[in-house]
């Protein structure tokens, strides 16, 4: 496997890739300074998203727009985020402009999910409140914002949860063969179900405190398993399989400081990509052998790199392992 460092970001965290008409492009920023960059990897060309608080924490697309970005920013230093929020990032030529969208404290994680032509913004906060970086006494939030085509700043939120503490997942995912979002915490894993009314309920989906996870048919069945980071920024990476009524623990291996879990295929086989923040620093894969056996092989893909984030995706000829190394201020394609 070859490697290419695409940025160089002091205190990189955000690394996000996704696809905008036939390019493919990855956002990527600092979790301290106001460093925020769009590379195109179809053209190599980047560009530096001006304005911005720096604390970042997510940085996604508008579907099908790439002009128009949201991001959650100043959860900086880290857990000391009382001004952070929501922010709008637009792109006019070559310039950009930052505005800030809705306050949310101690906001951490946003995604955008399109359902029958509507955009709608989720944004979560890991608490309401902190006294200190050790005080979670208070449950974060859950916010929803309908993207309309004539949408004007501040965005009106509407409170759709008010009880998730840590949270630190979330993810696109198809339930019930419709795609929904998926958010975890010490509560567990939840997804929203849209009701009538354009109403969206949060429903339990796993029961144990979940720092991060994905889904990924690792045996071929046609059916998903569920990988976690347990318990917050947690030292164990889990693997279930769904039996009739509950998750069936297969596979488990230790981590320092899990963070940026990610699953994908690579050469048509599955694997997890996970990494150790802190302790061993390193970003590890994990290939599955035997799936009932609960074998699997662990490598080493880098060392001394404390990723934050990682990401498998491909763009039709190349597949690609993309990791936020933050000991070494990089971001990295592997391919």
């Amino acid at each position: 496997m070859k490697k290419k460092v695409i940025l160089n970001i002091e205190s990189v965290y955000t690394a996000n890739a996704f696809q905008i008409g036939s390019d493919f492009f990855v956002g990527a920023g600092s979790e301290t300074l106001p460093e925020v960059y769009l590379y195109n990897i179809t053209t190599g060309e980047s560009s530096l998203v001006s304005g911005c608080p720096g604390g970042v924490m997510s940085f996604i697309p508008v579907p099908g727009s790439s002009d128009l970005f949201f991001s959650i920013m100043g959860l900086f230093p880290p857990f000391i985020g009382a001004e952070a929020g929501v922010f709008m990032h637009r792109k006019s030529g070559n310039e950009w402009t930052t505005k800030k969208a809705f306050d949310l404290p101690f906001a951490h994680r946003c995604e955008i999910l399109n359902r029958d032509g509507k955009n709608y913004l989720f944004a979560a906060s890991v608490s309401k409140y902190k006294e200190n970086p050790a005080d979670w006494s208070k449950p974060g939030e859950m916010h929803l914002f309908r993207l309309e085509d004539d949408f004007q700043l501040p965005l009106q939120s509407e409170l759709i949860d008010n009880n998730l503490t840590r949270n630190h997942g979330m993810l696109r995912t198809k339930i019930n063969g419709l795609e929904t979002l998926c958010i975890s915490g010490a509560e567990g894993i939840f997804y929203f179900e849209q009701e009538a009314g354009d109403k969206w309920i949060k429903k339990p989906l796993f029961d144990k405190e979940v720092s991060e996870f994905c889904f990924i048919d690792l045996d071929g069945d046609g059916q998903e398993e569920l990988v976690c980071i347990e318990p917050f920024h947690g030292q164990t990476l889990n693997v279930y399989k769904k039996t009739a009524n509950s998750w069936e623990l297969k596979y488990t291996n230790s981590l320092s400081f899990g963070h940026g879990l990610s699953c994908g295929f690579v050469n048509g086989k599955p694997i997890i990509m996970v990494g150790n923040r802190r302790g061993s620093f390193t970003l590890d894969q994990f290939k599955v052998v035997d799936l009932a056996k609960g074998e699997f092989i662990r490598e080493v893909l880098e060392e001394d790199a404390g990723p934050t984030q990682t990401q498998v995706f491909s763009d039709g000829k190349t597949d690609y392992i993309l990791s936020a190394n933050q000991k070494k201020n990089e971001v990295a394609l592997y391919f």
